[in-house]
């Protein structure tokens, strides 16, 4: 006993001599601007080699660490030791991984617990979505303001990267813009920065927007009047989307209560009826039965995410 308390007491004072020589030498604000650094790196890499071939390959159409470092950016989130890449996909295994110990605790069925884990890992990537479709919001609610400035100051001077550096508006959208004035004025081209702001807007119609004024650039159009046509149109296409967002609520309650319902059904009956369940484990019907409520939850909650889909 009184060896496990002096090795105790070691290991907390060793643990405190070097927790203290960290935060002197500032250890952890090191690594978390040598990953921001590595990953912004990585971004502006993956750019280049998409300018360059416009047809991107299968693999990097795939490429994880690309999409995870886009989310990051249209989430507007800081990158560290925490927030990376990397970080997103250990926390994803670790996700499963308890999903798993849990599930296997109550079915006994190594299988049935795997298939119930695996959508417990994409709750990192769901709150970081979420967290994005907040920015998301965000930029919707001061686009239209945006784009009327843009209007503005395109009539009195035909100049869009001057109209650029003139407007004001709000978090996300102004650190993009601030971007975009900082990479022209470093001599970037026009339409190479365009790419790099369209890149962190997922809104298809806001980056259509964005190409149009690519377009005009390039062949010398009038931005006032493009602008104008803009305007109306994506009013209008905002108007819609509003109304068919209070539309397809109900319909996503709906779908979220027959899930609840579903599990809540699932794992009385399993508690209740232990002995049924242990013959359900010994016969084939018994197990396609067990499968296939697990399966349809996670189609359920699927589908929810496809009528989200029609808000847009």
């Amino acid at each position: 006993m009184f060896l496990k308390v002096v090795f105790f007491i070691f290991v907390v004072a060793l643990s405190y001599m070097i927790a203290s020589e960290c935060k002197e030498k500032k250890v952890l604000e090191r690594v978390n601007k040598y990953i921001s650094e590595k990953n912004e790196e990585y971004y502006e890499d993956f750019l280049r080699k998409y300018e360059k071939n416009k047809k991107i390959k299968l693999v990097e159409k795939f490429n994880i660490i690309y999409k995870l470092n886009l989310l990051i950016s249209r989430a507007n989130l800081p990158r560290n030791i925490f927030i990376n890449p990397y970080s997103i996909i250990f926390y994803v295994i670790l996700c499963v991984l308890i999903a798993c110990k849990i599930s296997f605790s109550f079915f006994k069925i190594i299988t049935l617990a795997a298939i119930s884990a695996i959508p417990f890992g994409i709750i990192p990537i769901i709150i970081i979505a979420y967290i994005s479709k907040k920015q998301e919001e965000k930029i919707e609610s001061c686009f239209l303001n945006f784009i009327l400035q843009l209007k503005n100051y395109t009539k009195i001077d035909n100049d869009i990267t001057t109209a650029f550096k003139e407007i004001e508006t709000i978090e996300p959208l102004k650190s993009y813009i601030k971007r975009f004035n900082i990479e022209i004025g470093s001599g970037i081209k026009f339409e190479e920065a365009m790419e790099h702001l369209k890149e962190k807007i997922s809104i298809k119609k806001f980056k259509e927007f964005f190409s149009n004024l690519q377009y005009c650039y390039l062949y010398g159009g009038n931005f006032s009047t493009l602008i104008d046509k803009s305007y109306k149109t994506i009013n209008i296409i905002q108007k819609e989307k509003n109304k068919r967002l209070e539309e397809t609520k109900s319909a996503r309650i709906v779908l979220f209560i027959l899930i609840a319902m579903n599990m809540f059904v699932y794992v009385t009956y399993i508690q209740d009826n232990y002995e049924n369940y242990r013959i359900m484990k010994n016969s084939f019907f018994g197990m396609a039965i067990l499968y296939w409520n697990i399966i349809s939850m996670w189609g359920l909650l699927w589908l929810s995410g496809q009528v989200k889909k029609l808000d847009y």
